[in-house]
C-alpha cells in the first residue's frame, strides 16, 4: 500500500486528530472464568463491557447504560469486579482490539499491547499506529464444538502468525486508498484489509469500531524539511 499526498493535501492546516484520551482496552477473567473486555475508545467519551459466553464464545453487548455501558474505565472495571481486585484471576492491558473469532474449543481475541505512532500527524488530523507487540488472549469454552485434525491445525497455525512490526492501522481515517481519502473509515477497500473477517464479531453486536481495521502493509515515514 502506497500513501499518495496530493498537492492539496500537502498545504492542508494540519492539525492533531481530536481525542481526549488513548484507546484503552483492559481484558479481565474472573475466577468463575468469565471473561469481559473493557473498551475506552479515543473517539469517545464513555467506556463499553463486551461479554464472551462462555458456552458458545459469542460476544455480547446490549448497549445499556450501567450494564455494559459506563462513563469511565474505573467505573466500569468496579462493576465487573464488584470492587474487589481479588476476583480477578488475570488482567490484560492492550491499546487495541485486533480481532476474535470462536474456534472449535476456543475464543481467540488478538489484542495489540504496543503500539509504535509510525506517522503521527497525518495532514487533516490522524495517526498511523505500527502493532509493535501484540498477545492471543485464548478462552477456554464450557462447550466446545468437536473439532477435526485440519481445524485444530487452523487455529495453530492463526496463532503463529507474525503480526508485530508488519500491520499498521488508523482510528480516524481511512487509509486503505490513495491518500487523502473521501471515503469514511468504516468502508474500507477490502483488498487491503488483514481481518476483516477477524472483525465480524464485533459489527455483529453494533460495535464495529472496536476493532481497528488492520492492514498488513511496511509503512515508512518521509520527513522533507523545507
Amino acid at each position: 500500500m502506497l500513501f499518495f499526498f496530493s498537492a492539496h493535501a500537502i498545504y492542508l492546516e494540519f492539525t492533531a486528530a481530536r481525542h481526549l484520551r488513548d484507546t484503552s482496552v483492559v481484558v479481565i477473567t474472573l475466577d468463575s472464568s468469565e471473561v469481559y473486555i473493557v473498551v475506552s475508545l479515543s473517539t469517545r467519551t464513555d467506556t463499553q463491557v463486551i461479554y464472551v459466553d462462555p458456552t458458545t464464545g459469542a460476544l455480547q453487548y446490549k448497549g445499556k447504560l450501567g450494564d455494559d455501558v459506563f462513563k469511565s474505565q474505573t467505573e466500569a472495571i468496579e462493576y465487573i469486579t464488584n470492587g474487589s481486585k481479588w476476583l480477578c484471576r488475570s488482567t490484560i492491558y492492550a491499546r487495541a482490539i485486533l480481532g476474535y473469532a470462536s474456534l472449535g474449543s476456543l475464543g481467540l481475541l488478538l489484542v495489540a499491547t504496543r503500539l509504535t505512532s509510525s506517522i503521527p500527524n497525518l495532514p487533516g488530523g490522524g495517526c498511523i499506529y505500527t502493532v509493535s507487540e501484540s498477545q492471543w488472549v485464548k478462552i477456554p469454552l464450557q462447550s466446545p464444538q468437536p473439532q477435526g485434525k485440519g481445524e485444530v491445525k487452523n487455529v495453530v497455525d492463526l496463532t503463529e502468525l507474525d503480526i508485530d512490526g508488519k500491520h499498521y492501522f488508523c482510528e480516524t481515517r481511512d487509509i486503505t486508498r490513495p491518500f487523502p481519502s473521501r471515503m469514511p473509515l468504516q468502508n474500507p477497500d477490502e483488498e487491503f484489509v488483514w481481518n476483516g473477517w477477524f472483525s465480524i464479531p464485533f459489527k455483529n453486536i453494533g460495535l464495529q469500531q472496536h476493532c481497528v481495521i488492520l492492514l498488513q502493509v511496511l509503512t515508512i515515514y518521509l520527513h522533507i524539511e523545507h
